[in-house]
């Protein structure tokens, strides 16, 4: 469901609200979450919305609409890789007008993909050179998403570790920085290498194989030692890779961690991004973070025990008298893209149904197919939750109702294109 690229298909006192709520809805199981009150709730608070390229309409989009105009943080998870959320998320930035886009990838990505979008066309020249290193935005609809907020002057903000097929790109960052000409030659060699290694990883669908999940010690080594002496930024790009392939080995081993340690740096990059906009006594100007939908609720993640990049928007927003507003969105049914291969794109897209989504299964049951998409107004369900003793016993739809203030869901998908 979420992730800083395809890799990954993924306080406050909510916290200790949830944990009781757990408590409470384990001795009351045998009342499912779709009970009497659970259904009349949802019902009351359920408004169609129709989406017609980058505009919306309807009652659920009034409702938003307002929602959105009275936030300063506006957040939106959702399911990556379908055709239809960038545009939602183009339609919510025209509210919204936001200073600052956050993003779901690295400080170097989002630096390239703001020269990219400041260029006419498509990238994808620089995409053949550099497979995927865009991450999400080396889809068409992701990055004209892109192009439409920096035509807003919205500054693209990018806060997560160094990408899953950067490794060449992040070489060859560093050679265009490097004094020493012996050095600059072997960062090239070894970027041109990588790039082609991870090409013909991608197209053979070899996730496991592309470099960073198991980058050699002794390059990192030669690495550290060739650039002792060179520019901060080199150095800093060094350090940021390596940080990034520690977590990358964790997971590719299996061993525990490796998400925890992933969103903490995440965190700080967050913090790091936004010192500039954080005056004393003077109000965030409006931000949009689309992100998974794991990353961006309040409170408790639905990872489980993890306070992850939304949480800390709330802290954030707190600190500074202000509101945040969560969406979460994803679709019914359809198709969305699952791989990355970087010539037959016919292999990335991929048929799915999320009727067993433990986290939106009520909502996506109330979406009839092919009807208008569905927006619900959350927050009832979450007072009757913290306030009613309403039980709802599946702890991943306790963390979307206590995280999140709106579901909307997309009747009908379509997958991402390639360029």
């Amino acid at each position: 469901m979420s992730a800083s690229s395809l890799r990954y298909r993924f306080s406050r006192g909510v916290g200790s609200l949830l944990l009781a709520l757990v408590t409470f809805g384990t001795a009351a199981h045998a009342q499912a979450p779709t009970d009497t009150a659970f259904a009349r709730l949802l019902r009351q608070n359920q408004l169609p919305l129709t989406q017609t390229g980058t505009q919306c309409s309807g009652p659920g989009w009034e409702k938003l609409r307002q929602d959105i105009q009275k936030s300063a943080l506006v957040l939106v998870g959702e399911d990556h890789g379908i055709t239809q959320i960038p545009a939602f998320t183009q339609a919510v930035a025209q509210v919204l007008k936001p200073k600052v886009y956050v993003a779901e990838i690295d400080k170097y990505q989002a630096q390239d993909l703001t020269r990219l979008t400041a260029q006419p066309g498509l990238p994808t020249a620089f995409l053949q050179q550099h497979p995927m290193y865009l991450s999400f935005y080396s889809w068409v609809e992701e990055f004209e998403l892109a192009r439409a907020l920096r035509a807003q002057n919205t500054t693209l903000v990018g806060v997560e570790q160094v990408g899953f097929t950067a490794t060449g790109r992040t070489l060859t960052l560093m050679a265009d920085q490097v004094k020493s000409k012996t050095t600059r030659a072997f960062l090239r060699q070894q970027a041109a290498a990588i790039q082609a290694h991870d090409r013909a990883a991608l197209v053979a669908g070899n996730y496991g194989g592309i470099t960073i999940n198991g980058i050699r010690t002794t390059l990192l080594d030669s690495l550290r030692k060739m650039t002792t002496t060179e520019p901060l930024a080199v150095r800093q790009l060094l350090q940021d890779l390596e940080a990034s392939a520690n977590i990358f080995k964790t997971n590719a081993a299996g061993k525990p961690g490796g998400q925890q340690a992933r969103i903490n740096l995440m965190k700080r990059n967050l913090l790091a991004e936004l010192q500039p906009y954080q005056q004393a006594g003077q109000p965030l100007p409006p931000m949009l973070f689309k992100f998974g939908a794991y990353h961006l609720g309040r409170g408790r993640s639905i990872w489980g025990d993890i306070y992850d990049v939304g949480n800390l928007a709330v802290n954030l927003a707190d600190a500074h008298d202000q509101k945040t507003l969560h969406i979460f969105i994803m679709g019914k049914q359809g198709k969305k893209v699952t791989g990355q291969n970087p010539v037959d794109f016919s292999k990335n897209a991929t048929n799915y149904a999320a009727a067993d989504e433990a986290m939106v299964k009520p909502f996506v049951a109330a979406t009839p197919a092919g009807a208008a998409w569905q927006v619900f107004d959350l927050r009832p369900l979450r007072r009757a939750m913290l306030y009613n003793g309403m039980p709802v016993a599946d702890q991943k739809l306790q963390a979307t109702i206590l995280g999140y203030d709106y579901v909307v869901i997309i009747p009908e998908t379509t997958a991402s294109q390639n360029y």
